[in-house]
């Protein structure tokens, strides 16, 4: 099967994937995150989709080679270095990229929804 040249993502009917934060991740709650991945192209390292969490917190890390970039459409959240610092809020219709090898902690203020694209290249 071939990928069109032009998606509406209102075609498709991509699978909900559930997951919660690992436990030695979790900082505040267990938030219920929800994601449906829209498209996926292996070849150049790309996919997309849109995501919903529950508030609460959680460490992230991000690999040497992944960028994230997303678009808050609903609600909150925060992103900060390990200590805390360096917080950096986002809210419906504000857009962010996180780079590679961020590590730093996630914060969902209020139950929000973002729209994500994430690249993944190896270093050549």
């Amino acid at each position: 099967m071939t990928t069109p040249a032009i998606l509406h993502f209102d075609d498709l009917s991509p699978q909900t994937t559930i997951q919660y934060p690992d436990p030695e991740r979790r900082i505040k709650g267990n938030p219920k995150r929800t994601a449906q991945e829209y498209f996926a192209n292996e070849l150049h390292g790309v996919r997309a989709g849109i995501w919903h969490g529950e508030t609460g917190s959680y460490r992230i890390a991000l690999a040497a080679d992944k960028h994230e970039f997303f678009h808050i459409t609903a609600g909150r959240v925060i992103i900060s270095a390990p200590d805390g610092s360096e917080a950096r809020q986002f809210g419906p219709g504000e857009t962010g990229v996180i780079t590679p090898g961020f590590e730093g902690i996630f914060e969902i203020v209020e139950a929000a929804s973002k729209f994500w694209v994430v690249t993944e290249h190896a270093a050549a």
